[in-house]
């Protein structure tokens, strides 16, 4: 069983008080999901005070987990398979979904791992724990790459307005475009985020993105209701096949992607138990699917389905209320990008630690020079592959396939472990896991890679 937390919630009336406490919480989560050695160093030098977080704290990090960029992609998505279909889809990861929290849960209360990796290893040995490992590095990176496209295709339109672009037809300045902008925001203003050590100081940015993601839905159904555009019939349910339909699982994979902060989430609960977190699962997923699918029809409806994988790149550079959505969303996604570094570069540096292990070769840990050139290394590949990536849905794709083994192929594998004993109820479900989580990862990876080469939309 887990050990015994500090009990001593805060409990007070006041606002202040609750974002304290959430605060309090966020700090904790990001802790527990450090590297045993990180967490060893700092609770020595007196660092870490771990403390139970509170329900509604953790529907508010899980919201801001499931939430951000990915609700720009879904009317696009909406728009190719159908609002119908995308609505039974959307349904579906989200019992899926459910199901892996719950067996996270369980593992956790027996085996008390403190993160994902670390519960991965405990329950299917030192290979899997490193292909974990792997994904997650790729998990984080590919989730920068998209921070800077964001930002970027962002910036284009604040820039155009600034500008005086109506539309982008009119043409546009060497200074408006995003091969300019994307470098110059990400030198500017994400740079010098990646060095801070202590990333409890963008916890309250967990506040500000599920309220700016709120505030993007209302915003598209605004608009919407300004426009005055009729619903065309073949956004309801188009003549599409099942394997076009299971191209966009990723999509709906990624959105309510939480698990790897799940587990430390859990971890961190107070008074902790797996009916205490079902409430906290079945209130975030209500309310990101409700969110989601605002999102998604008002949107496919404004536009049509040919609607922009970014769906604020439609909006006008003059439409004031998009103005602000587009700079609540890269403020949003800006301030996810440390903790998206951070968390990647201790995997790389536990993954480099463990390689020279293996090598009969020690590294020093904590190492200040390995540090700086892995944060150099991190920053300026994705900025790169930013710049040669022009489609925020693509990357968004790849970062769903990945996000599908942490949500379905991990999990269905430690449900499958633990049916060696005669449970077949498990082995089953952990074998469709196991498929669907595989699948879905192998069929984005190849047809992503066949769109790039024959150069498809």
């Amino acid at each position: 069983m887990a050990t015994p937390y500090n009990n001593n919630s805060i409990q007070a009336d006041t606002d202040r008080t609750r974002l304290q406490s959430f605060h309090e919480q966020s700090i904790s989560v990001m802790n527990a999901m450090m590297s045993r050695e990180w967490n060893k160093e700092e609770e020595e030098e007196g660092e870490v005070e771990r403390k139970g977080g509170s329900m509604l704290g953790a529907i508010f990090i899980l919201m801001n987990t499931i939430m951000g960029a990915s609700i720009l992609i879904l009317p696009c998505s909406f728009g190719q398979i159908g609002i119908i279909t995308a609505v039974i889809m959307e349904l579906f990861v989200v019992f899926i979904g459910y199901i892996a929290h719950m067996i996270l849960a369980d593992a956790v209360d027996r085996y008390n791992g403190s993160n994902y990796q670390e519960l991965v290893g405990r329950m299917c040995g030192p290979t899997v724990q490193a292909l974990s490992q792997i994904g997650l590095i790729l998990y984080f990176f590919t989730l920068a790459c998209s921070t800077h496209i964001t930002m970027g295709d962002q910036a284009v339109k604040i820039c155009e307005l600034a500008d005086g672009i109506v539309d982008s037809s009119e043409g546009e300045h060497w200074y408006c475009n995003r091969r300019f902008l994307i470098p110059v925001g990400s030198m500017t203003l994400i740079f010098p985020l990646i060095w801070v050590r202590n990333i409890s100081t963008f916890s309250y940015v967990s506040v500000f993105s599920v309220f700016s993601v709120f505030y993007i839905v209302a915003a598209i159904i605004i608009d919407y209701y300004k426009l005055h555009l009729p619903l065309e019939d073949e956004i309801l349910m188009p003549d599409v096949g099942i394997l076009p339909i299971m191209q966009y699982l990723p999509v709906f994979t990624l959105g309510f992607q939480c698990h790897m902060t799940s587990v430390p989430l859990y971890y961190e609960l107070h008074k902790r138990s797996v009916s205490r977190y079902t409430v906290v699962i079945l209130v975030t997923s209500f309310l990101v699917f409700i969110c989601y699918v605002l999102a998604a029809v008002f949107g496919l409806m404004t536009f049509g389905v040919n609607v922009d994988p970014d769906i604020l790149l439609e909006y006008s550079s003059k439409d004031i209320l998009m103005t602000i959505a587009r700079a609540a969303i890269s403020v949003s996604v800006i301030g996810s990008y440390p903790i998206f570094t951070f968390l990647g570069r201790g995997a790389v540096d536990d993954t480099l630690i463990q390689i020279s292990e293996k090598l009969n070769r020690s590294l020093e840990r904590n190492s200040e020079f390995r540090r700086v050139l892995v944060l150099l290394v991190w920053h300026f590949l994705a900025l790169g592959v930013a710049l040669l990536t022009s489609s925020l849905g693509t990357v968004l794709q790849l970062v769903g396939s990945i996000a599908s083994l942490f949500m379905l192929f991990f999990p269905g594998y430690m449900l499958w472990r633990e049916s060696r004993g005669g449970n077949w109820g498990y082995r089953v479900t952990g074998a469709v896991f196991m498929f669907l989580g595989l699948f879905t990862f192998v069929w984005t990876i190849v047809s992503t890679l066949y769109k790039v080469a024959t150069h498809s939309s």
